[in-house]
């Protein structure tokens, strides 16, 4: 009980640190119908213009390693405070939005797989702070009970070597949609740089050595790759 009360009271300081100052998102994944990628691709692009009205920045990416079947895209929408949030919540529900929504789904082109919300850890970041990133890589991590706290300094440091080796990382805790996991994010430039920090942290003694100090505190999930088709300027 007190291991599981230990891990309660880390994961609710980062939730509350994350979710009152620094950017959120939502994912929404989607999964093309027979032969019409373009179609939902753009689709997507349609809703991104309508969010931005609505004060959300928007991402479409591709997946392009880790899933299965057809063309599969996630759609994200990214805010900076909970009142830009709810002004992307009301647009949803009123009736310019629901216009759009009915005529999509009269002639659908893709179906819902899932979608989650996302608290970033770094309160510094924005919701524009994602517009010039290239390829992308998740790994999603199930902490162990009562290791949260050595999870936490245990990423963070990670999240500086890989730095250092010229990717980009974010981290999340998963909020409403999610189980508890970690989405730890690497974005680079463009492909060419994706391979050569990979190559670089493959080389690296401090990560490995990191690797091996923390034996026993994530459990691997999943992962995926892809590559943005668009972003909010």
């Amino acid at each position: 009980m007190k291991q599981l009360t230990k891990v309660l009271v880390c994961a609710s300081m980062i939730l509350s640190a994350t979710s009152a100052y620094a950017e959120r998102l939502e994912v929404f994944r989607w999964q093309a119908l027979d032969t019409t990628a373009q179609q939902l691709a753009g689709t997507l692009m349609e809703a991104a213009k309508l969010h931005e009205k609505s004060g959300a920045s928007v991402g479409i990416f591709q997946m392009d390693v880790g899933g299965a079947g057809n063309t599969t895209f996630d759609y994200v929408l990214r805010w900076d405070s909970s009142a830009d949030w709810a002004k992307t919540k009301a647009y949803n529900a009123g009736e310019e939005f629901a216009a759009f929504f009915a005529k999509a789904g009269a002639n659908p082109s893709g179906k819902l797989m899932m979608s989650l919300e996302g608290l970033n850890w770094d309160t510094s970041v924005t919701a524009q702070s994602f517009a010039e990133d290239g390829p992308f890589r998740v790994f999603i991590w199930k902490p162990t009970p009562g290791k949260m706290a050595d999870v936490y300094n245990t990423f963070m440091k990670a999240k500086a070597i890989h730095e250092g080796l010229g990717v980009k990382i974010n981290i999340y805790n998963e909020g409403i949609g999610g189980t508890g996991n970690i989405h730890y994010v690497m974005s680079a430039k463009d492909w060419a740089s994706m391979a050569s920090s990979g190559d670089a942290i493959a080389a690296s003694q401090e990560f490995r050595a990191l690797q091996a100090s923390a034996a026993g505190q994530v459990t691997p999930v999943a992962s995926i790759q892809g590559f943005p088709i668009y972003y909010s300027k």
